[in-house]
């Protein structure tokens, strides 16, 4: 009697379980080289979902973009499967972790889940070091361990497997990316308790950014494209990947970034354009600081190119994420001025940065600044007014913000 008594109540005493499908999954897994072929959700853990809760505020996302789910997944798995994102984790894997080893793990995951990355193989080196950074950003701010251990979760294996050397990234890549992640994790902690930092000009850089000069240059032609941002985005950081994601699309690869009140400005590569319609010139022509020859008006009019002097025509787009209106400076900003906006730039934005939260304030400008080459003596100058205004600018240019 005793032993069907037991048999009858035996399912209610085991964990219950769903089954999860997944269709499609990519995926980064600590441990092991594949999903079980079977994946299983439970009804709750302990300690884990504090964790993540823990992890999620310092990196300014109470809300998260996954779904945490405890499963029979063989350690942490950051999952992307079409259009959702899952955070699976073994209770059994992190009861015997110490704190230092659990939050580096999830940590590591959570970084890959919140930068939205899709493990595709020609990307994935570079996540797996945005991960690692990450990480280092979290272990700082967990206040677990020093510096040189946080360093030292690179090269951690458990059972003979860890993160290690895969996907191209050597162990040595991999501690240098957690100790940069680390180290702006103290610069943020110094920001945020001095929140004058971000605002007066005692400092030329914030965060490893060079401050953009703000009020800007005058004679820009101005468009705003997106007020509100809060609508739409939930940090700085994905309002850069909406940004970048369109210069790809229209070959803008050479651009940098500069600190602005709020906010930052990203800045794209001195392009010349043509002066009837706006359109980019061909490449290479199209990036070349000189004036461009041209074979499109035939032969003799390329060869009387190449003895008299031609006009070149010339731009550069600055788009400004801020949560501040501003005016002009009322001063002119020269070409090499405005190249070395680029030159002398970071083309990464840094994590403090990125995680900062959007407000109902935040908004879109693009800022284009015209520059033009004289016949006479080829100097290049800056054009005022422009050719054109900013929103034909951008059309023209293909860019549909």
């Amino acid at each position: 009697m005793r032993m069907l008594l037991l048999f009858l109540l035996l399912p209610a005493l085991l964990p219950a379980q769903e089954r999860l499908i997944l269709n499609a999954p990519r995926y980064c897994q600590y441990w092991g080289d594949s999903l079980e072929t079977e994946l299983y959700r439970f009804e709750s853990a302990e300690d884990v979902p504090q964790v993540v809760a823990r992890i999620l505020g310092w990196a300014g996302r109470p809300e998260a973009n996954f779904e945490l789910v405890p499963s029979n997944a063989g350690s942490a798995v950051a999952v992307h499967d079409g259009d959702k994102r899952y955070l699976l984790y073994s209770a059994d894997f992190f009861y015997d972790l110490n704190p230092l080893e659990t939050h580096a793990l999830l940590a590591h995951e959570i970084g890959h889940l919140l930068n939205e990355h899709r493990f595709d193989a020609c990307c994935r080196r570079g996540e797996e070091l945005e991960a690692d950074q990450f990480m280092g950003y979290i272990l700082y701010r967990a206040h677990l361990t020093d510096s040189a251990s946080a360093v030292g979760m690179a090269d951690w294996k458990r059972d003979g497997a860890g993160f290690g050397s895969g996907h191209g990234v050597s162990v040595e890549e991999r501690r240098r990316a957690i100790a940069q992640g680390w180290s702006r994790g103290e610069t943020v902690l110094h920001t945020r308790e001095n929140l004058s930092f971000y605002d007066n000009k005692k400092s030329d850089e914030v965060a490893g950014l060079k401050a953009f000069p703000w009020p800007p240059p005058t004679c820009a032609q101005r468009h705003t494209p997106l007020q509100n941002l809060s609508s739409r985005f939930a940090t700085l950081g994905e309002v850069n990947r909406w940004l970048c994601k369109h210069l790809d699309e229209r070959r803008y690869w050479s651009r940098s970034y500069h600190h602005l009140p709020g906010g930052f400005a990203l800045v794209t590569r001195l392009e010349q354009f043509r002066p009837d319609d706006g359109r980019c010139m061909p490449e290479p022509q199209r990036w070349v600081d000189y004036p461009a020859v041209s074979f499109e008006g035939g032969i003799m009019d390329y060869l009387k190119a190449l003895i008299f002097p031609n006009k070149g025509y010339f731009r550069i787009f600055v788009l400004a994420v801020t949560d501040r209106n501003a005016g002009s400076s009322g001063k002119k900003i020269g070409r090499e001025e405005a190249r070395k906006w680029l030159d002398d730039a970071t083309s990464n934005l840094p994590y403090e940065i990125g995680l900062q939260s959007v407000t109902q304030r935040h908004f879109v400008e693009v800022l284009v600044y015209e520059f033009e080459t004289r016949e006479t003596d080829r100097k290049c100058l800056q054009r005022c007014a422009g050719t054109r205004a900013c929103r034909e600018h951008l059309e023209r240019a293909g860019l549909k913000f």
